[in-house]
């Protein structure tokens, strides 16, 4: 028994080497497009120590080999990757179940491959080993030459640069400041020189990680259009916190093990700063809604996690900022900023705010401050003046002429006094040329206010050079204040919260269970501003801590996840909205049977979006609505028989859509659009409303087609549910949700063109 377990232990091992051997001829002969066995173990390894993905898609993931543990009984997950890469038929990933899962979250488990791919690459380059990535190599060191600028072309230090034992580029363990070390030992001394090398670096990191990353969500069943892909850090730079080996807890809030250490892959902003390179300790990233009717999906993966000090993240758009604090529980972000423990950047603020700032504002501005005493002494200055101003124009000709002053005596007196140097009088009375005895005491009481107000200016100026480093101080800090209220924003958007799922007042969500936070689709896109902000150890931020994130951007058609899409092609005749078919058939029961199942028991609210979307267009085989139709008066073609052989009838058959979607999540969201072809319609309208919109230009006949044909759909949905509800349903559970559902629909809006119209506004 035991000589058998070393023969087919022994034959293992023969396996493993030559899957190694075999591993390194796919990883550099397979293109781009090929997920090789060794990233779908990885995928797997990833995916069953990550609690949030386990959750959302680990059963797409099928292992069918032997289990290995390790000595607490845990899954040894190495072992089992070598098994996989060994005989890869042991894994099943079954990416049309993928697809159906959270956009960010299929784009965040590609990162991590991504990250690691890279990371494995860099680190068998400098080490001389040959099991890394080709491809993703090559891409990495052309993005990385495409953006040196020529001075470091021309440099005699360019190939150094390129040398895996010399050059910083290949370390993905180092530091900011380690890097800038490494660049100066091998002669890039010049701050200049350094900040365009690390800023080729960070580009050449993103984009290929970005590159890669859309390669294994489209292999994963990704869809989109618009994706972009950001690896980021913030702080001082120097690594001493909030490193933490890219750990995750689970539920519980029990550490597991995620990936190997790879803090050189999140890229600082970085910018110059007395001759140094100083890291940012918030960075930004401006970006762009997906518009064109499109969801902008947000997903936010946090790497460089302490929790110690709160991660913060601000959305910001038109002029909203939407608030994301991580929690000390769990790695987790959410618009709740309740921190049990640690630093959090609202307390650096209130504390910078009440601690310092006030005070020095109360110096400055307060009762008996120091504007308070130099006002009082410009009052007394100008009160004073006044009465010098009294006593000149009382002399006449004597404010024609210099006045005397102990400061300015006479001719006479300073006679006096040099000739009695080692003796006389000290102080000298001003003389004027009259000898009579008035003038001589109006010009005492002269002299008497001049001295007056020369001491008070004295004092003033005394005041103001005692203020001029406080009000430094407070310059300073009241920039620092400003800043980093200007960061967090002005207006927050409000919010409810239900069931994990954060709402907002402009309809923008953050799920807490996936964390994917998404603006509502738009026809036009908008600019929005992501910061990531780094808690400060200082009140001014000269030292802080470090946070790295992954985020990602997606554009998501409303409804891609629904439970329930049918589509429905020339339901209706032309130019008519009457609905004679059921929506429902035989073949829909178990999907219907599943609907059921997930709203049983639970007293879900409904939501309900009608949209007349009037003309279709399709784009990338996606049907959406046609910003800017062109209406044909009738169908092309000779006859009525060459229309409808013709390509363009098809395509146009296409177009004349209507389509439900029924998804359940913390609510049952209910979604019809219709759309038509680009044929002027002869709809007979009877609606004053609606004819009058049409009237004014604001929608077209085609435009209001499709919202009767939608109001179609959703009375004969409401008329099924009714039915299937009591089928499937206790007598009990069954009335609370037809209830439910009817005062949704009674609240319900219909969107025509840009209009939102009552349901009553479609009745004669």
């Amino acid at each position: 028994m035991i000589q058998t377990k070393r023969i087919a232990l022994n034959d293992y091992l023969l396996k493993v080497v030559v899957s190694f051997a075999l591993l390194f001829f796919i990883s550099n002969y397979f293109s781009q497009s090929t997920i090789t066995p060794e990233i779908r173990a990885y995928l797997f390894h990833v995916v069953r120590k990550s609690p949030i993905l386990e959750k959302n898609f680990g059963y797409a993931f099928e292992y069918f080999g032997p289990k290995v543990s390790l000595k607490d009984g845990s899954m040894n997950y190495d072992s089992l990757e070598t098994l996989i890469v060994n005989e890869p038929e042991l894994l099943v990933i079954r990416s049309e179940e993928i697809a159906r899962a959270p956009k960010g979250l299929i784009i965040e488990l590609s990162n991590k491959t991504s990250v690691w791919m890279l990371n494995k690459t860099l680190n068998a380059i400098q080490t001389g080993k040959n099991d890394y990535h080709q491809e993703i190599f090559n891409e990495y060191i052309r993005h990385f030459s495409d953006k040196l600028p020529r001075q470091i072309l021309k440099s005699k230090f360019y190939e150094i640069l390129f040398d895996p034992k010399q050059s910083p580029i290949y370390n993905s363990n180092l530091s900011l400041y380690d890097r800038c070390l490494l660049l100066s030992n091998i002669g890039f001394k010049g701050a200049e020189d350094q900040i365009e090398i690390l800023k080729a670096q960070h580009f050449a990191i993103n984009k290929t990680i970005e590159n890669y990353c859309l390669n294994l969500f489209r292999n994963l069943g990704g869809k989109s259009t618009d994706f972009e892909n950001y690896l980021l850090a913030a702080g001082d730079g120097s690594y001493t916190s909030g490193i933490l080996a890219e750990r995750e807890r689970d539920d519980d809030g029990n550490w597991n093990k995620g990936l190997p250490k790879a803090i050189g892959l999140f890229p600082y902003d970085v910018v110059i700063k007395d001759n140094a390179i100083v890291p940012e300790r918030i960075c930004s990233r401006v970006m762009e809604t997906c518009g064109e009717g499109r969801q902008t999906n947000l997903h936010f993966d946090v790497w460089g996690y302490n929790f110690n000090k709160q991660t913060t993240v601000v959305i910001e758009k038109n002029g909203y900022s939407y608030h994301l604090f991580g929690s000390d529980k769990t790695r987790f972000l959410s618009p709740d900023s309740t921190y049990g423990v640690g630093s959090t950047f609202q307390k650096v603020i209130n504390e910078l705010q009440s601690n310092t700032f006030l005070d020095l504002e109360k110096q400055i501005k307060g009762k008996n401050g120091y504007n308070e005493q130099i006002a009082e002494k410009n009052h007394q200055l100008a009160e004073v003046y006044v009465y010098i101003q009294e006593k000149e124009a009382s002399y006449g000709e004597l404010t024609k002429k210099k006045f005397i002053t102990p400061d300015n005596p006479s001719r006479q007196a300073r006679k006096y006094k040099k000739e009695h140097e080692n003796g006389g009088p000290v102080n000298i009375t001003p003389t004027t040329r009259s000898k009579r005895k008035a003038r001589n005491k109006r010009q005492t009481d002269l002299v008497d206010l001049y001295q007056e107000y020369e001491q008070l200016e004295q004092e003033k100026i005394a005041l103001e050079e005692e203020r001029k480093p406080v009000l430094e101080e407070y310059e300073q800090k009241k920039h620092v204040l400003d800043n980093y209220k200007r960061q967090m924003g002005a207006t927050w958007m409000p919010f409810k919260v239900i069931d994990g799922l954060y709402i907002y007042e402009d309809s923008t969500t953050f799920d807490i269970q996936t964390q994917e936070f998404i603006f509502p689709s738009k026809n036009k896109k908008e600019s929005f501003e992501i910061r990531l902000i780094s808690i400060p150890e200082d009140l001014v931020g000269e030292n802080s801590d470090e946070v790295m994130m992954h985020i990602s951007k997606v554009d998501l058609e409303p409804f891609y996840d629904a439970d329930i899409k049918l589509d429905f092609k020339d339901l209706f005749d032309s130019d008519a909205y009457q609905l004679t078919k059921n929506i429902f058939l035989d073949k829909d029961s178990a999907l219907l049977n599943r609907f059921f199942k997930q709203i049983n028991n639970k007293a879900l609210n409904f939501t309900f979006e009608i949209n007349g979307n009037g003309v279709g267009k399709l784009k990338e085989g996606e049907l959406i609505k046609d910003p800017s139709p062109t209406e044909l008066r009738s169908y092309p073609g000779n006859s009525s028989e060459e229309w409808k052989v013709s390509r363009q009838q098809k395509e146009f058959a296409d177009l004349r859509k209507t389509i439900l979607y029924l998804k359940v999540d913390r609510m049952v969201n209910v979604k019809i659009d219709s759309y038509t072809d680009p044929v002027q319609s002869n709809l007979l309208v009877k609606s004053s409303r609606i004819q009058e919109l049409i009237s004014e230009g604001k929608i077209s006949k085609n435009d209001a087609l499709s919202a009767y044909r939608s109001l179609a759909v959703l009375n004969q949905l409401k008329l099924e549910l009714n039915v299937q509800a009591s089928k499937h349903l206790e007598p009990e559970n069954a009335k609370r949700l037809i209830d439910q559902m009817n005062n949704a629909i009674d609240k319900s809006r219909v969107k025509v063109g840009n209009e939102y119209l009552r349901i009553k506004d479609f009745k004669m």
